[in-house]
């Protein structure tokens, strides 16, 4: 063995030596320092540790800023090392010296937040545009990155804005297969789980009793980022009080706005259900409101119109425009 391979074992013993000393005095009842880094998920998870450790330090690094603030991975292992446990969620931006998460899971006592995706409450929901870089959501539309797939397909096809409606239809969703989207919805849950090394399965059945647990397809509410909360500290071995998050927690999920749960499709799985979108305020749209659908559609094709037909890639929309049965099947659904 190298020389530099026995230093290298020596410390990274030494750092595994000092972890296993900050988890100690973690769960010494000392009021432990907590770092978590990550996206809007993350951030959620960090607003509930606070509540849920109202003595300690609980310290947020949007992933998305994290490479301006520490150009460096070893930048963020210095930072996470001068706190007793870290939460990161699995995406992290790229450094000027390399690293990835499993760098930061080597190098510190650090735990991975699952990220929470789930679209059978929301299987219209698609990105547009060229997603060339893990952090780009695309193109922005009404409510920010979601766009309707059904909407889309109208304007692509030189459809107008009532025939296009008419897509938004039970018939449409079942020979789409909207409806049946729920066991590859969690079975994708279950894989991202194993991927932080948490099992999501006793989380799912509380979140699925308590009806509709997404905002959208990627925004969960906030008794799931609450629930992660309460499972990630339970495995960092930090001790937590009781506290009325339902009650306390704001809802900061809905930083994106809300897709709703198309009525067809609510009644399919029993949890209330409307036609109504929520925008939230932002300095480019304007205040919060919310929109029917007619508004959201007409506001999705003025969107479109504004950029060149090229930037309107949707890998969904695109293979039911090649599919002479389904692009039929749509077609004539608009036609009435």
């Amino acid at each position: 063995m190298l020389i530099k391979d026995v230093l290298s074992d020596v410390r990274r013993g030494v750092q595994f030596r000092r972890a296993e000393r900050r988890a100690k005095r973690a769960r010494s009842g000392r009021s432990p320092k907590v770092l978590v880094v990550g996206i809007c998920q993350g951030a959620a998870v960090a607003q509930a540790m606070t509540l849920l450790l109202p003595e300690a330090d609980v310290t947020f690094v949007s992933a998305f800023d994290a490479a301006t603030r520490y150009s460096r991975m070893t930048d963020l292992i210095a930072e996470s090392r001068r706190h007793d446990v870290t939460f990161s969620n699995t995406y992290l931006p790229v450094f000027k010296d390399g690293g990835t998460l499993a760098t930061l899971r080597a190098e510190t006592h650090l735990f991975v937040i699952p990220t929470i995706v789930f679209a059978a409450f929301h299987p219209d929901q698609v990105r547009v545009g060229l997603l060339d870089r893990p952090e780009s959501g695309g193109l922005l539309g009404p409510l920010g990155h979601a766009h309707s797939a059904l909407a889309l397909f109208g304007y692509r096809e030189g459809l107008g804005i009532d025939a296009t409606l008419r897509l938004f239809d039970g018939a449409v969703y079942r020979a789409l297969g909207y409806l049946g989207m729920w066991d590859a919805s969690v079975t994708a849950l279950r894989a991202l789980g194993r991927e932080a090394d948490y099992d999501l399965d006793r989380d799912l059945v509380r979140w699925a009793r308590r009806g509709c647990f997404m905002h959208s397809d990627n925004h969960p509410k906030m008794h799931v980022a609450a629930d992660l909360a309460r499972g990630l500290l339970e495995k960092a071995g930090i001790a937590y009080g009781d506290c009325d998050l339902d009650a306390y927690l704001a809802d900061t999920m809905m930083s994106g706005g809300t897709w709703p749960v198309y009525p067809e499709i609510a009644r399919h799985y029993g949890v209330p259900g409307n036609s109504h979108f929520l925008k939230v305020e932002t300095p480019r749209t304007g205040p919060a409101r919310t929109m029917t659908l007619g508004q959201f559609v007409a506001a999705s094709f003025s969107r479109y119109g504004m950029v060149p037909q090229a930037q309107l890639v949707c890998e969904r929309v695109a293979a039911w425009r090649a599919d002479p049965a389904i692009h039929g099947m749509l077609r004539a659904s608009a036609a009435g």
